[in-house]
Order: structure tokens, then C-alpha cells, then sequence
């Protein structure tokens, strides 16, 4: 009796080790598939951009393209599917323009986490091919709606021929509670190396384009260059 004993807790004691070792092996699996940041190490920073679909008459802040292009700032658009079929020629616009890089950003903007494989999939390639037949690019990249990722996401999104791409400094832009200079403040203070930073492209954003050229100039003084998610990952 006391010999089973002993193999029952034994045994008890292997299947829980197991248990945490799946634990571990799952979770590392899946921060090797969602990237939020480069090489700590780099002095390269990506600034991203999200362009989701809205109920917006305009869903373009020509502003926001405007001080990129003006200060000749290469950037990464994540473009949803919906965005692209309302705004077509935008996105061939933003296209021809080579300093940008076009990735997605799903199609309805769902949180998925609640959907199941063969939705995500359907969001994924759906968008993609939207984007192909639109501006003869495809994405690389895909950024889930509302940050909102898990390791099946990511690994759906691999198996599309996706990576899934996140940030690590958020920049509050559709907070209207967040000022200017707090923005400003809050992305100067926090960028390091290999840094992505998120804003939206989409109206969405409240004060971005106000603060974009402070930003840029910041982070340029000190001694950051500004690049896409693929140079940054180039590295």
C-alpha cells in the first residue's frame, strides 16, 4: 500500500513537471511569433500606423501622410481590408509612395479572440488579396485589431504567410483625455532601441498630426533612425 502510494505521488509529481513544461514551451512558442519590439541593442525605431475601417464619412488624415512624406520618414501602414475597399485610390496613392510599407491589418476589425480558426484565416486571406489586386503589394505583416493576439492567432496568421507584428510603446492617439504634450513627453521618454511604436492614419487619431513633427525631431535627436518594421528587422 505504501509502495502505490509512493507511485501515485510520483507519478503526480511527473505529470505536473510535464504540465509546467507545455506551459513554458507554449509560451515561448508564441513570443517567437508576435514581435512587439526589435533589437534592444539597434538605434533604429519603427513608427506604425493603423488605417481601421470606421463609420467615418473620411477615413484618411491626409495631414498625418502629409508630415511623413515632408519629413521623409519611411513608415509601416497597416491597412484593414474594409479600409482599402472605401478607400481605394488612397491606398494606391500611399502605394507608389515607396518610403511606406503596406501590412495588414485584418479586414472587419473583430476581436479575434473570439472567433474561431477559419474565420481568422478567411480575415487574413481576404485582406490580403484585397490589398494585392488594389496595389500590387503584399503584406508581410499583420497587426491584429485592438492588439488583441494569442499564440493560435499568431500561428493562423503564420501559416497565411503573415508575421505578426505588435508594439511596445502605444501612443495614446485616440484619447482625446491625452494632450499633445503629454504624447509627446510619454514617446520620447519611453523609446529605446528597436522601439515600435502604433498611431492611427484613420481620423482616429486626435491629435496626431499635431504631434508628429515633435516626435520625429525628438527621436531623431537623439540619435534614433526611423525605419519600417522590415529594416527593423532586418537587423
Amino acid at each position: 500500500m505504501v509502495q502505490l502510494r509512493f507511485h501515485a505521488k510520483f507519478l503526480m509529481l511527473v505529470l505536473g513537471s510535464l504540465l509546467i513544461l507545455l506551459c513554458v514551451c507554449f509560451t515561448c512558442v508564441a513570443d517567437s511569433l508576435i514581435i512587439e519590439h526589435g533589437r534592444r541593442d539597434s538605434r533604429e525605431i519603427a513608427i506604425t500606423f493603423d488605417a481601421c475601417p470606421t463609420t467615418l464619412h473620411d477615413e484618411y488624415d491626409e495631414k498625418v501622410i502629409e508630415v511623413l512624406l515632408g519629413k521623409q520618414v519611411p513608415a509601416t501602414l497597416f491597412l484593414s481590408g474594409r479600409w482599402v475597399e472605401k478607400n481605394p485610390e488612397k491606398a494606391k496613392y500611399l502605394a507608389a509612395q515607396s518610403q511606406f510599407e503596406l501590412a495588414s491589418h485584418g479586414y472587419y476589425h473583430p476581436h479575434l479572440l473570439e472567433k474561431d480558426d477559419a474565420r481568422i484565416l478567411r480575415e487574413l486571406k481576404r485582406t490580403q488579396a484585397i490589398i494585392n489586386k488594389t496595389t500590387g503589394r503584399s503584406p508581410r505583416y499583420f497587426r491584429p485589431p485592438y492588439g488583441e493576439v494569442d499564440g493560435r492567432i499568431a500561428t493562423i496568421a503564420k501559416t497565411a504567410g503573415l508575421t505578426t507584428i505588435q508594439y511596445d510603446i502605444a501612443s495614446g492617439d485616440p484619447d482625446a483625455g491625452l494632450s499633445p504634450q503629454r504624447i509627446v513627453r510619454g514617446i520620447l521618454r519611453d523609446a529605446k532601441g528597436g522601439s515600435i511604436i502604433v498611431f492611427h492614419m484613420n481620423r482616429k487619431g486626435v491629435h496626431t498630426a499635431e504631434v508628429l513633427p515633435d516626435i520625429i525631431d525628438g527621436l531623431r535627436k537623439q540619435g534614433f533612425t526611423l525605419v519600417t518594421v522590415g529594416e527593423l528587422l532586418k537587423k
